[in-house]
């Protein structure tokens, strides 16, 4: 494994970083090396002329850090866990803090280098509180929530938090958002211009920020927040993610139609099994609905319902930081080479799948049972 430079930095290393899969710790270690190392700036700089050459540049559409790991909580990255159990003992909630931890590494919440943002919040709902999560808030988002007696969880840069300026110094390129921490902010004062927080990696019961300080560590974020209240009666006002600077190719748009063909497929389908048929009009007591045929008997009214629901999710795809690549050949493998049993329901997948088309569970084939 060659390693780059004076850093201890291999290829595979800065592959992964400009993949964007790697963890907090070793972000860290390329951003400083990026700062400090001619040789490592050069490579990095190198690497994204020819990404935007090749057209490989960041999407036009701004990208939101809903995997990022919030993991800058000493070794064992557990900043989202205390963060939670900060809440659920102001709430006055018993809990077992074993337990917590095993339902987070046994559910995927917790992984060995953090937690992902959009998992922030789960124990908090498994004890019957109402959590939101938003992206783009603002510091009157903030104060409107403290005003409201909610508690509110900020995923923001750890770095810049304390004051590390090595973002500084590559402010240029987009590799220096680091959203890799998560504090429970507590008060907000304009007027003082005070944030105060409860931030796990500190000793402090509360730590004081100006609030620039914090909002610049917070922007790296997009201004994530979870905020947890125990209202359960309160008017519901869906926000969901903006979505308008997010612009489908030609192939995404065909796909669109597929999809939204298959999901009145996969709603009429769940809807039989429940007992409906088909009537001339809506009837809830005899289970009959006018829906229940073909998509391309649906009018178009009913059919705009489909279509909205799968442009709003390619959208969404793009905008979480993925990508959909189509195959340059769609000719299926051959069946006696190619294809197995999926270990849940037993439902033929191909080799390369990695969730079941029948059940949707990941499909956890040992390959070493299956040698050529």
């Amino acid at each position: 494994m060659k390693k780059r430079s004076t850093f201890d930095i291999s290829d595979e290393m800065l592959a992964a970083f400009l993949d964007g899969n790697v963890d907090s710790q070793e972000s860290q270690t390329i951003l400083k090396a990026y700062a400090e190392d001619a040789k490592i700036r050069e490579i990095l700089n190198i690497a994204y002329e020819v990404d935007a050459e090749l057209g490989h540049q960041y999407s036009a559409c701004e990208i939101l850090p809903m995997t990022a790991l919030a993991a800058s909580c000493g070794e064992e990255n557990y900043c989202c866990l205390e963060c939670e159990k900060y809440i659920l003992n102001k709430q006055g909630i018993e809990f077992d803090e074993r337990k917590l931890l095993d339902d987070a590494i046994n559910n995927g919440w917790q992984k060995e280098d953090g937690t992902a943002l959009h998992n922030i919040g789960r124990h908090l709902e498994g004890k019957g509180l109402v959590v939101k999560r938003q992206y783009r808030r603002s510091i009157d988002d903030i104060i409107k929530a403290l005003e409201n007696r909610e508690h509110i969880i900020a995923a923001v840069d750890g770095g810049e938090l304390l004051g590390d300026k090595v973002a500084e110094a590559i402010e240029d390129i987009m590799i220096g958002e680091i959203p890799d921490h998560t504090v429970v902010v507590l008060a907000c004062d304009k007027k003082r211009n005070i944030v105060k927080i409860f931030d796990p990696n500190s000793p402090n019961k509360e730590d004081s920020y100006t609030i620039d300080q914090f909002v610049d560590a917070w922007n790296d974020s997009k201004n994530y927040l979870v905020t947890v209240t125990q209202k359960d009666n309160e008017l519901y006002i869906p926000e969901p993610i903006d979505l308008s600077d997010v612009e489908l190719s030609s192939d995404l748009n065909e796909l669109r139609e597929a999809i939204a063909e298959n999901a009145h497929n996969v709603w009429a389908k769940g809807r039989q099994e429940l007992g409906w048929t088909y009537g001339k009009r809506r009837d809830d007591e005899k289970k009959q609905t006018p829906c229940m045929v073909p998509y391309s008997k649906l009018p178009d009214s009913e059919k705009k319902f489909d279509r909205d629901m799968a442009m709003q999710t390619l959208k969404l795809v793009q905008k979480l930081g993925y990508d959909i690549v189509k195959r340059k050949s769609s000719k299926p493998k051959k069946k006696t080479e190619e294809t197995f049993q999926c270990n849940t329901c037993g439902h033929s997948v191909a080799k390369f799948q990695v969730y079941c088309n029948e059940c949707g569970r990941p499909t956890e084939i040992d390959w070493s049972l299956h040698k050529n």
